[in-house]
């Protein structure tokens, strides 16, 4: 054998070998993924409406002084629990105590003198238009004294109902004038989950019908009735706002809090069921699944309702009866993979 022809072998083994070894490994990346399916058969179960809420005041009141005067006193701040009745701030009353005591000094005066006149009347003695002239100017006298009264009274301003101080406007010092809201208060003694119903479900409401209402941030959940359905949709998303009013004796109840509402119709409906550990969620917190089709996996987003007590969770969409869903092997799998069961 030449030289020329043993160099050219040599070249051959080694790629020969390299192009072996890449074949098997082509082989290993496309063998078949080794997995378990499980075929989706909707099962019949009661039909519960699933609504995501906020926590709504019962309502919002901008509270502020009936009277004009420099601000003596505020007694809340921003965010404070109150309850009914409670002092909130008050204006200078100096002023208002004055006239109060005016007023108060007139209607004595008019009293004696009506006091007198009426003795004379009783006898006879007073002419009636007179005695009419008297107890009208103690009655304006009278008046003069409640006003005056009303006037001083105002200088305080108090909480018309337990709730909490949303925002404040005014600071001890400032001037304070009729109309001008020194705070907003929101009454949360009974507050209101509110949830947009889409037009297909709102015929399955009516006024009075209980509802689970979950508040995911206290980690509870608790039975109100639907108080309010809004006749009027939305023009944009075609959904009426529902209202269930919920007792807060508690006050762990706030405005803005998200909520769940689940509301059972009373009907029955086709569910899909799937276990749990067959869902997987990616870094963006995308759910989906894997389905088997034509000896392949293909990866399915699914939008999921709940989890039951049998650690199975309920699938909203993504999913339809005959799917073939890839319950393990699933987080070996990409979208694609060549798969065996």
């Amino acid at each position: 054998m030449n030289v020329r022809k043993k160099a050219f072998i040599i070249l051959i083994v080694p790629l020969a070998v390299a192009c072996s070894h890449s074949q098997q490994e082509e082989t290993k990346a496309n063998a078949p993924i080794k997995v378990a399916v499980r075929e989706i058969a909707p099962q019949t179960r009661p039909e519960i409406l699933h609504y995501p809420g906020t926590i709504e005041a019962d309502n919002t009141v901008a509270l502020g002084f009936s009277v004009a005067g420099r601000v003596n006193n505020v007694y809340v701040q921003e965010g404070q629990q109150v309850s009914q009745g409670q002092l909130l701030a008050e204006v200078e009353p100096e002023d208002y105590t004055n006239a109060f005591q005016i007023a108060t000094a007139a209607e004595e005066q008019v009293a004696d003198n009506f006091t007198r006149l009426q003795e004379l009347h009783n006898k006879g003695s007073l002419p009636e238009r007179d005695f009419i002239a008297a107890k009208s100017a103690m009655e304006q006298a009278q008046a003069n004294v409640r006003i005056a009264a009303k006037r001083l009274a105002d200088t305080k301003l108090y909480a018309p109902y337990a709730g909490i101080i949303s925002a404040k406007q005014i600071e001890k010092g400032a001037s304070a004038a009729p109309g001008m809201p020194a705070f907003t208060m929101l009454k949360t003694d009974k507050v209101y989950a509110k949830a947009p119903i889409a037009e297909s479900d709102i015929s399955k409401l009516t006024p009075g019908k209980e509802v689970k209402v979950i508040i995911p941030v206290l980690n509870d959940s608790l039975k109100g009735t639907i108080a309010i359905i809004n006749p009027q949709a939305d023009n944009t998303s075609r959904t009426y706002a529902v209202k269930i009013r919920l007792d807060n004796g508690s006050k762990r109840l706030l405005p803005g809090m998200l909520t769940e509402m689940l509301v059972y119709t009373g009907g029955q409906q086709p569910t899909i069921l799937i276990p749990a550990n067959a869902v997987v969620r990616d870094a963006d917190d995308i759910t989906y699944v894997f389905v088997a089709s034509d000896n392949k996996s293909i990866r399915k987003r699914v939008t999921l309702q709940g989890v039951t007590t049998d650690n199975e969770v309920v699938v909203q969409s993504g999913l339809q009866a005959g799917d073939r869903l890839i319950i393990q092997g699933q987080t070996r799998l990409e979208d694609g993979n060549p798969v065996q069961f």
